[in-house]
């Protein structure tokens, strides 16, 4: 199964959407400006609802989006810190 991910871009925000055939979920990414990463969000919020299978390819589609979009994008994990995706 894909994971298909929609962004919804604010000048303060990222509202970032993902569903597969197994679940779906959302994660709101505030925005830093002058920091790396520039914008931050939660991995617990974005992988609410996500099947080990699927956690990977969330983490992977949104990476490609990043690197389309030309942002830095930094995911919070509790205990591990921000992994930033490139």
């Amino acid at each position: 199964m894909t994971v298909e991910i929609e962004v919804d871009r604010h000048d303060d925000h990222l509202v970032v959407r993902w569903r597969s055939g197994r679940g779906a979920g959302s994660a709101r990414f505030d925005h830093l400006p002058g920091t790396v990463p520039e914008w931050i969000g939660s991995a617990d919020d974005l992988l609410d609802g996500a099947t080990r299978r699927d956690e990977g390819q969330v983490l992977e589609t949104l990476t490609a989006w990043a690197a389309d979009a030309g942002v830095v994008i930094g995911v919070w994990q509790d205990d591990a810190g921000v992994e930033i995706l490139r």
